[in-house]
């Protein structure tokens, strides 16, 4: 009963209870209305940001006025973990995690970014109980301490975020156009931006004890520019996969959360177009923000490579990104990767359809990294 009831807790509690009200307000003023069957989840958000206010506020007064400011000095830069979705970025991120000194944002920090040190023990335990058993777009199981993308807590903390477009589809297009490429964007909104980040991971920080932190994200791809604005010295590490599995996976992922946590009607065919469309000019922006890193900053892997090699290809990453020893964190590796044995990752064979038009619009992506085209 217990897993029962965390399995179907988002259809109560919204992703939405943790933004402030600020924010809240903002997305539920553009979001276009919210269908009546969906009236209780935007009741439970405000609920929770009205009770957590005052407490979120005394958070964002001890830290913010330093951590706002952006990292500090002589404080270790972030590694970015890039890539479109499906590409493989969760299982890098998952078996980066093993290593003791980095640091990543558990399901709470994402969910709650105003708590993320105002949580007590006792708070946090039971808060814990009502998370999900897993990812729900893929069965991956969550635990209190899963490493998270920061995706959905800048969600939570201001409006630029394709999150937003998934909870009101009828602006699925504007909001990844906006939250993914930060296209039509006011000046002051990428500054608010900007700040949300910054504080959130200052936040992680001082909660992490100063570990390196580990900040996986998708969107990051076509934002490097604007990391390194904040972060000069951060390191990346950009995660490529076959791109037909990508278009099939990220079409399915989509419609998944749509499914779950659209406050609106929506159209689960519009997703394809959109993806189709994404990816180009995401890694167009990737290519030009990454252009001229330099070697001990930047590195690619290659998903099958890394699947099929996870040791070999991790102490390549660290020999190039200079991360520390890699002996040091080879049994960690090892023993989470013996524990992944007999896991069965899903193929997606249903993209004969589309296919011609993936070989057509990403078919740079078939060229730059080998990956075999269908029919050709």
């Amino acid at each position: 009963m217990k897993t029962w009831l965390r399995r179907r807790a988002h259809r109560i509690f919204h992703p939405l209870a943790g933004a402030d009200p600020a924010t809240l307000a903002a997305v539920l003023r553009e979001g276009g209305g919210v269908a009546p069957l969906q009236l209780h989840r935007v009741a439970t958000a405000l609920g929770s940001a009205a009770i957590r206010t005052p407490f979120d506020l005394l958070e964002r007064r001890a830290v913010g006025r330093e951590a706002g400011k952006g990292p500090e000095a002589g404080a270790t830069p972030p590694l970015f973990i890039l890539g479109h979705w499906r590409s493989g970025t969760t299982h890098l991120l998952n078996v980066l995690s093993q290593d003791p000194r980095f640091a990543a944002p558990t399901p709470l920090d994402v969910g709650l970014p105003w708590s993320v040190l105002g949580l007590s023990l006792f708070w946090r335990t039971r808060l814990e109980d009502w998370l999900p058993p897993d990812r729900i777009i893929d069965r991956m199981p969550v635990t209190p301490d899963a490493p998270q993308e920061d995706e959905l807590a800048l969600a939570l903390m201001q409006p630029l975020s394709y999150y937003h477009g998934i909870f009101f589809p009828k602006r699925l297009e504007p909001a990844f156009r906006q939250g993914v490429l930060f296209e039509d964007c006011a000046p002051e909104a990428l500054e608010r931006w900007r700040r949300c980040l910054a504080l959130f991971l200052a936040k992680l920080e001082l909660r992490h004890g100063g570990r390196r932190l580990l900040v996986k994200n998708p969107a990051h791809t076509a934002k490097v520019a604007h990391l390194r604005a904040l972060w000069p010295d951060a390191a990346f590490v950009h995660i490529h996969r076959d791109p037909y599995e990508v278009y099939a996976s990220t079409g399915r992922m989509l419609r998944t959360l749509l499914r779950e946590f659209a406050l609106q009607r929506h159209d689960p065919a519009a997703v394809d177009g959109l993806v189709l469309d994404l990816y180009p000019r995401m890694m167009e922006r990737f290519d030009r923000d990454t252009a001229g890193l330099p070697p001990d900053r930047f590195a690619e892997i290659r998903y099958e490579d890394f699947t099929a090699d996870p040791l070999g290809q991790l102490e390549s990453l660290y020999d190039r990104l200079r991360l520390g020893s890699f002996a040091e964190a080879r049994p960690a590796f090892e023993s989470y990767l013996d524990g992944l044995r007999g896991y069965r990752r899903r193929h997606h064979a249903g993209t004969a359809d589309a296919a011609p038009d993936v070989l057509a619009r990403w078919g740079f992506a078939f060229d730059r990294w080998a990956y075999p085209r269908r029919g050709a």
